[in-house]
């Protein structure tokens, strides 16, 4: 009878051991599979925006001057970066579309003197604006020096995109901090004519006042 009490004890002994085995082998494969969720998930998110991006973006059409950010790097990319010019936008629209059209044009690019890089706002539109002041429905291009701000183009209707987009880009990183790039402005007269234009007309009147009044004198 002690021998069976004991054999009893014994097994229900081993049984306990055998659960807490089992369970210490579940809990472990839900903690892997729950590491695994919170790894596996972000990237997944990260692929399928990367793919859906792409699918609103035509990368392959662009000249080799114009390019597109990615966008879980632009931001590094934008601060890390000597110099760079970046152009923000919703990657839809009229003038978000004709711009598209220069960029992808040869001809036109040829004359560009730098390189261009397009942040296209699909994911986080919200943080985007407020990191870069901008909205994600207007067209803005941003020049960046060792990730800082020095100038910006708001481009609108009122831009003759296919003959001054060009024109403007290039002027972008030579303006001033604080002044928006401007397309370039007709040639005027310069100060320094006025004075002597104006002295010419002075003295020839003062010739034809003379003769005047030698003539009444005769």
């Amino acid at each position: 009878m002690k021998k069976n009490f004991i054999d009893v004890k014994d097994d229900f002994i081993a049984l306990i051991n055998r659960q807490k085995k089992l369970a210490a082998i579940i809990l472990a494969v839900i903690i892997l599979a729950i590491i695994s969720l919170v790894v596996a998930v972000p990237r997944m998110q990260a692929h399928i925006r990367a793919s859906e991006i792409k699918s609103l973006v035509s990368e392959d059409k662009l000249v080799k001057k114009a390019s597109y950010l990615d966008s879980q790097t632009a931001d590094k990319e934008i601060s890390d970066k000597t110099a760079m010019t970046v152009l923000f936008s919703t990657p839809s629209g009229e003038t978000y579309t004709q711009i598209i059209d220069v960029l992808k044009d040869s001809k036109q690019m040829k004359d560009f003197n730098h390189s261009i890089y397009i942040y296209p706002i699909v994911y986080d539109a919200e943080k985007i604006e407020k990191k870069y002041n901008i909205k994600k429905d207007d067209v803005t291009i941003i020049f960046f020096e060792n990730g800082k701000e020095k100038n910006r183009i708001p481009i609108d209707k009122s831009l003759d995109i296919k003959t001054m987009l060009i024109p403007s880009l290039n002027q972008l990183p030579l303006t001033s901090v604080g002044k928006s790039a401007q397309p370039p402005a007709a040639t005027k007269t310069s100060s320094s004519e006025t004075p002597a234009t104006t002295q010419a007309a002075t003295d020839e009147q003062g010739v034809g006042q003379s003769s005047e009044a030698d003539s009444v004198a005769q």
